[in-house]
């Protein structure tokens, strides 16, 4: 008897075995998608493993399985592998692996585009007679004209009545081809500009040390640490290329859709006949479904996107890129919680290819591999043609004049006039939404706050409503205090709408874009945006960190950094890995062309030892500090944190169930290897109340996930959480409010 092992999408902790119904056995494999019924409902299955067994030997009898869904699996056994990896490691159940990791767009098996064609009958049951029907003489006329074409073109010019007594006289027949969804054939980028670029000597060395990994076909981590404007995206290209030119496949992973654009553009402008195919949650579901079924057909192709795309179904899979590995977007906000960076590694590892990381600022983690383990550094130390990197102002706020426009110190002012007089462009960079952080009460310190979570609301001036960033809760602003009915409202802190209103009321003739989340719900407005900015019809560009990395236009040479010192106030311990990353990827926006580049940098603390090393882009002497701090207070990269979360509707009950059920039982668990873990907590989180539920945080610290994340994993199956308690598990965590 044939069997199936299948996980189904469905909140059960193991998989589950069914019958393999004779007209399916030649066509169910691992990785195939199928239809069952659990309980009395019908769902949909992953087949895992496929096994001969004797039926004696069950001791119940097996439901059988309904339905394939696709005639081919829709994934591999190394994907099969990963999920069970990424459950095991990041401590969390393989229905919500498989869930996150096959779209739900898959599962559904959405039909194919398919458009539609005419074509002129060759053989000719009828002819026409022009006098009595000019129209359809006419038609008929046009068709002999244009045998095979659109139909929606022949509809632009006939009626649809016409169509339908050529279509019954047998003059014309209707066909159809399918259509490949291809995303990113926006107009702007279909046809970018064909460039040859000369590596210079650094990239090839570069090219040829990871090249050597690839001819071996082995694992081996590369990272690629490049100063700002240093061309790593060239580096990438070649390898791509070479990659391609054997038959395998590039899977190039980037943090923020608001890169892709960019990306796709330059590697069609420097492999002509290449179009990479594009993956992400901005995309339609059928550009998604097309994606993912030429992944499974294509012997070889490029994939570039987000973090999700670490889980399609390459073929040959021989080189993966992570561009800008530094960055907190790769890790996952829900269940499970992957770090799609060391998600791409690890499945590297599992091909035998090749793993090119790539930063100007390389998170902590990287820079300690390649120094305690077997990472390989790769350095680019100057940009393209030695052009030199811009030069930092750095500006006391304290001593700026205070008024409407203090968010803007003199200096920034006296450099953004200069560079519009010379036609040169500039960037603007506060990573805050909306227009005012707090909106307070001058008679009675009230505070608008969401009432939800604990957190103040922001205002947001082009919705004109308060809105909460975390439940996204919205309200209308008042015109008095809700407290003592005071109109003395005030709206402080400051956010980029803000920013964006000083700088229209200063610079009245200049044009001016803002780029945030809230404008990216626009399909291809960022596109129109960005390309607007790069021939010169926007002078100067406000934004949020989508533009403090990876964006390159050669003609801004000026970046004003707003409040350079925010996420330093920070209550985590990566606050100055953080704001050093972040400092030394927005300045490098400037001077990537040959005009040399400024930056003026406004805090409210100078004398900052992180402020002081970014404005130098002093790299190796912060990491040396940093790195020493962290192995004084065994912080990561010298110890992993597994940040568990527990909330609930009480305080009192969450508190309760973290204190005695959770943090007891884990003492219990490891109360023989002592050594093992470290338990901090129960403590009440940063952020102490989220959508009406209140939470407490427990810090393990280990100095490896990998020996106890299966008895903590086995210890969260066993426990009984109650129904109004939730707990959440983050392994190697980077948000901790």
């Amino acid at each position: 008897m044939l069997i199936a092992e299948i996980l189904v999408f469905a909140p059960v902790d193991r998989s589950l075995f069914y019958g393999i119904p004779e007209a399916l056995r030649l066509i169910l494999f691992p990785g195939s998608l199928v239809n069952v019924i659990l309980g009395k409902t019908k769902k949909i299955g992953l087949v895992i493993a496929v096994r001969e067994v004797d039926p004696q030997t069950l001791h119940y009898t097996l439901k059988p399985i309904i339905s394939s869904i696709y005639d081919i699996p829709i994934t591999d056994g190394i994907l099969i592998q990963l999920y069970f990896w990424i459950a095991k490691y990041y401590i969390c159940d393989l229905f919500s692996v498989i869930d996150r990791a096959i779209p739900s767009v898959i599962r559904r098996n959405i039909s194919l585009k398919l458009t539609a064609y005419l074509q002129l009958s060759m053989d000719l049951d009828e002819s026409i007679d022009g006098k009595k029907l000019p129209k359809q003489w006419e038609a008929f006329e046009f068709l002999k004209k244009n045998p095979f074409i659109l139909k929606s073109e022949f509809l632009k010019q006939f009626s649809r009545n016409i169509l339908d007594a050529l279509l019954r006289k047998n003059i014309v027949y209707e066909t159809f081809r399918r259509e490949e969804r291809i995303a990113y054939t926006h107009p702007d980028l279909i046809n970018p500009r064909k460039r040859s670029i000369q590596l210079t000597p650094e990239q090839l060395g570069i090219v040829a040390s990871v090249g050597e990994s690839l001819g071996q076909k082995i694992f081996r981590v590369h990272l690629l640490y490049g100063v700002t404007g240093s061309g790593k995206t060239e580096v990438y290209i070649e390898l791509i290329r070479r990659v391609i030119g054997e038959g395998g496949s590039v899977l190039y992973l980037l943090p923020e859709l608001a890169l892709t654009a960019q990306i796709v553009e330059k590697i069609r402008s420097r492999l002509e006949g290449l179009s990479p195919w594009v993956w992400h949650s901005g995309l339609s579901d059928g550009e998604r479904r097309d994606t993912w079924l030429a992944a499974l057909n294509q012997p070889s192709m490029i994939v570039v996107g987000a973090r999700s795309a670490v889980f399609l179904p390459l073929n040959n899979l021989r080189l993966v890129i992570v561009d800008e590995e530094h960055e907190s977007a790769y890790k996952q906000g829900e269940t499970p919680r992957y770090n799609g960076r060391d998600v791409a590694i690890y499945r590297a590892k599992l091909h035998n290819a090749t793993c090119l990381l790539g930063s100007a600022t390389p998170s902590l983690e990287s820079i300690f591999n390649t120094k305690f383990k077997n990472y390989k550094l790769e350095s680019l130390n100057h940009r393209i043609d030695h052009r030199q990197l811009p030069r930092v102002h750095v500006v006391d706020m304290r001593y700026e004049p205070k008024g409407i426009n203090a968010i803007l110190s003199r200096l920034l002012l006296r450099k953004m006039e200069e560079r519009l007089e010379k036609k040169e462009q500039i960037i603007l960079f506060l990573n805050r939404r909306g227009y005012a952080t707090t909106v307070l009460c001058r008679s009675c310190d009230f505070i608008a706050s969401c009432p939800h979570c604990s957190l103040p609301l922001t205002f947001h001036r082009t919705l004109n409503q308060l809105i909460c960033h975390f439940c996204s809760h919205q309200e209308p602003p008042q015109m008095k205090c809700p407290r003592c009915g005071s109109p003395e409202i005030l709206y402080s802190g400051i956010g980029i709408q803000r920013v964006e209103q000083v700088v229209q009321s200063c610079f009245k003739g200049a044009h001016i874009a803002r780029i945030d989340s809230d404008i990216m719900g626009k399909k291809h407005e960022f596109i129109h945006i960005l390309n607007d900015f790069r021939s010169g019809k926007i002078d100067i560009l406000v934004g949020t960190q989508m533009i403090a990395k990876g964006l390159d236009f050669p003609n801004v040479t000026l970046v004003g950094l707003i409040n350079a010192d925010g996420s330093l106030n920070q209550q985590d311990f990566r606050a100055n890995e953080r704001t050093f990353q972040l400092l030394v990827q927005v300045a490098g926006r400037a001077g990537r062309g040959e005009r040399l580049g400024e930056v003026v940098l406004q805090t409210h603390i100078p004398g900052n030892e992180t402020i002081f090393l970014a404005k130098d882009t002093n790299f190796e002497e912060f990491i040396a500090k940093e790195l020493e701090l962290r192995e004084r207070f065994r912080y990561p990269p010298y110890r992993h944190i597994i940040n568990c979360t527990i909330s609930g509707n009480s305080a009192l009950r969450a508190e309760l169930f973290a204190k005695r059920s959770f943090v007891g039982g884990l003492s219990e668990l490891f109360k023989e290897d002592c050594s093992a873990i470290e338990i901090r907590g129960p403590m009440i989180s940063p952020i102490e109340k989220i959508q009406d539920r209140y939470r407490y945080a427990v810090l393990i610290f280990t100095p490896n996930v990998s020996k106890i994340c299966e008895k903590i994993n086995d210890f969260r199956k066993k426990i009984t959480v109650p129904a109004d308690i939730a707990l959440s598990i983050d392994v190697d965590a980077l948000d901790f409010m």
